[in-house]
């Protein structure tokens, strides 16, 4: 794993901005593409960090650290974790979240949620340490659609 490199995205550029929007329709498939727009708004938004994933200099992953305050504290989200599908299976993945669990972490987070649709993404987060909030107590997820 030694040629994998992971870093924060300091600045916007389109280069990056064409990687992460061919990167998130594997993750989105059934959404629109990432605009150039939305992607600078994330970037540049006070409580999110991008990530990237290199592989001799290129982006071959990203993922995404989000946070928001509420009065019981800071809440800290994983989100956006992708890596080309031809590199999976190399620890990139790994590399992302531990990249962002010690940015959380560095930053005074508790504790850090990630959700996820996929099976298998829910056995590699439990291999990374994460916790089932279900049994700790009940949760439900619910949803009201604003928009069709």
């Amino acid at each position: 794993m030694s040629d994998i490199r992971v870093e924060k995205v300091i600045q916007f550029e389109d280069s990056t901005y064409e990687i992460m929007r061919d990167l998130l329709k594997d993750l989105y498939p059934t959404r629109p593409l990432l605009s150039r727009e939305q992607c600078k708004v994330v970037m540049e938004d006070d409580h999110s960090q991008v990530f990237v994933a290199k592989k001799d200099g290129e982006i071959v992953g990203m993922s995404t650290l989000a946070w928001y305050r509420k009065f019981a504290g800071d809440k800290w989200f994983i989100e956006d974790v992708v890596v080309d599908e031809r590199m999976r299976g190399q620890g990139i993945g790994s590399l992302l979240n531990e990249s962002m669990l010690k940015e959380a972490q560095e930053s005074g987070a508790d504790f850090i949620d990630v959700d996820t649709r996929s099976p298998e993404a829910y056995k590699f987060y439990l291999k990374l340490g994460f916790k089932d909030k279900t049994a700790e107590r009940p949760l439900f997820v619910l949803r009201y659609q604003l928009k069709v």
